[in-house]
């Protein structure tokens, strides 16, 4: 698909080819906003926690509830997590939301009783308009409920959750049958366990990249503190591991190519940067390092996209591919921040005046930036941030769609906790740009 992107009076076609742009990109405002009050006063330390788009709305975690928008902003739904609680529930939460191209979005919520012990979990299937269609009790099982990740397959969907010392897969069909339930015991800490990449295959197999590190560490008095620890799984249709490959004691990111082999590239403070291909069959090669060996503090990463990676340094990106060659870099003076989200036509950045930035994946030049509310800030993230499905992990959400929508949880100058804004942009001159621009209040 080719997008006629007009940039400071250019035309940028983004089709493989190479792209020109001025220095200067052009600032988009939302085409909408949609502000949500909370649930229970304040919506705690992230104001949405997970969302999901498709090419017809998005599918909304807003911590207590959740709700879907359509691509112009008119919500469809609202469902609240305290539904599932039983008389004596106190503490409802959404854990995950998942959205499907008919519509229907798969929302796991669950309750907890007063001392914090967890009392019921359960998945909902809804219709396009909210009605629950099918409701599958999942019992009261500790586990790390709250990192699970959903994803789609056409028949139902599979839940990845975290328990402290594995992962836990979880298929459940569309009429709500629990088909496969497995459990990979995962080596290393086992306090904290993060899905920090997956993919589901065309098969029905996974791949999956975790971190486990340990929550706490005592400072004062000092405390041997157990190292983190990174692995690649390779888990079959029904749950049950094909194979791993141990990625070694740092917090690795993982990128998924289309043909089923993997990538894992040591970040943080480990120059120089190493990169080390798997094959789709589990094999492992020797680790390599990038850019010829040059010192670079990793800390963020997204891709691939047509064979591509950006990486964030800290002051600068860098364009590589998979055998750690440097095909363009970028000063973070003008276009700051790791990538948030990658998509075909490009990656999504933190921006130095913007809330966010397109980047192009030819060139790494600034097709186009983001601001919520229009008033020039500075926004730059530091964390690491990998692309799960098109998302980020982050508690700032971005998504970047094929057909040019981009969707955020971006805050404005004067939100409060109290509500959460969603807003949708459109990279110009794509299929997205043509709605219409309105404003709503939840």
């Amino acid at each position: 698909m080719t997008y006629r992107i007009a940039v400071a009076g250019f035309v940028v076609l983004l089709a493989g080819g190479v792209v020109c742009t001025t220095a200067h990109a052009e600032r988009q405002t939302p085409q909408w906003s949609v502000m949500f009050d909370s649930a229970n006063g304040q919506f705690a330390t992230s104001v949405v926690v997970g969302t999901r788009a498709t090419s017809d709305g998005i599918t909304i975690n807003l911590l207590r509830s959740a709700a879907s928008l359509t691509t112009e902003g008119v919500r469809q739904w609202r469902m609240d997590a305290a539904d599932a609680c039983l008389p004596d529930g106190t503490n409802g939460y959404v854990d995950a939301v998942e959205r499907l191209p008919t519509g229907e979005s798969w929302v796991l919520r669950n309750c907890y009783a007063p001392g914090g012990l967890p009392q019921h979990h359960e998945l909902v299937r809804l219709a396009a308009d909210g009605g629950v269609l099918v409701t599958t009790d999942l019992g009261a099982t500790p586990a790390l409920w709250s990192r699970a990740m959903l994803v789609a397959r056409p028949s139902g969907v599979v839940a990845l959750v975290p328990h402290n010392n594995g992962l836990r897969w979880l298929r459940i069909g569309t009429g709500g049958d629990v088909i496969d339930d497995a459990f990979t015991e995962l080596v290393g800490p086992d306090e904290t366990v993060i899905i920090a990449n997956a993919r589901l295959w065309p098969n029905g197999r996974a791949s999956v990249g975790t971190w486990q590190r340990v929550a706490n560490c005592n400072i004062s008095p000092p405390t041997a503190c157990a190292q983190p620890a990174s692995t690649l799984l390779r888990l079959n249709t029904d749950g049950s591991e094909r194979w791993r490959v141990e990625a070694g004691a740092f917090l690795a990111f993982f990128g998924f190519e289309d043909d089923g082999s993997s990538v894992i590239a040591e970040s943080w403070n480990s120059p120089p940067l190493r990169l080390r291909q798997v094959s789709a069959t589990g094999v492992a090669g020797v680790a390599v390092d990038a850019a010829g060996g040059e010192r670079i503090y990793l800390t963020g990463a997204a891709g691939p996209v047509r064979g591509r990676y950006l990486a964030y340094s800290g002051t600068e990106h860098l364009l590589i591919d998979r055998h750690g060659t440097v095909l363009a870099r970028r000063n973070a003076d003008t276009a700051g921040g790791v990538a948030r989200a990658n998509g075909e036509i490009g990656f999504l950045t933190g921006a130095r005046h913007s809330d966010g930035a397109l980047v192009s994946a030819d060139d790494l030049s600034v097709l186009a930036e983001f601001d919520v509310d229009g008033i020039v800030s500075v926004s730059v993230s530091v964390s690491v941030s990998v692309s799960v499905s098109g998302s980020s992990p982050a508690d700032e959400f971005w998504s970047l769609l094929d057909d040019g929508s981009i969707y955020t949880n971006s805050r404005a100058q004067g939100d409060t906790l109290q509500r959460a804004r969603i807003s949708r942009f459109a990279v110009p001159g794509s299929p997205a740009a043509d709605i219409i621009f309105i404003s709503r209040f939840d």
